[in-house]
């Protein structure tokens, strides 16, 4: 080992470059889901909106009196039966629901508007 002198200046070593970070790795492709299962694949969510949905339109057409089995089938007539019978509903409710629909409006949306400004900072 030599001995360093006093008015000798210390020998520095360069560092060594920082190492590259090692590349992200690449995502692997999953591969595609069986028909069935894309066909098919839905949550419970989506089950119970499909079956109220079944519900809803059963509710029309057993209101509009369609009878598939009779001879004289006509599904023109039929459609235009459904769109008359959905209308008049459509017309009843808004005679009689506007009453309760405003009245409940008047409690909810004063209430909705304090929860959002309460919980406003804890939203993103």
């Amino acid at each position: 080992m030599r001995k360093m002198n006093e008015s000798e200046p210390p020998v520095v070593e360069p560092l060594p470059p920082p190492a590259e970070p090692a590349p992200p790795p690449k995502p692997v492709k999953e591969p595609p889901r069986p028909i069935l299962k894309r066909l098919f694949g839905i949550g419970v969510w989506g089950w119970i909106k499909l079956v109220a949905l079944c519900i809803l339109v059963g509710f029309i057409v057993l209101a509009s009196n369609f009878d598939p089995s009779s001879p004289d089938v006509d599904i023109p007539a039929a459609i235009g039966a459904i769109v008359r019978q959905t209308l008049a509903a459509a017309g009843w409710a808004l005679q009689n629901f506007w009453k309760p629909a405003l009245a409940g409006a008047g409690i909810v949306l004063p209430v909705w508007i304090l929860w959002r400004l309460v919980s406003l900072p804890f939203r993103k």
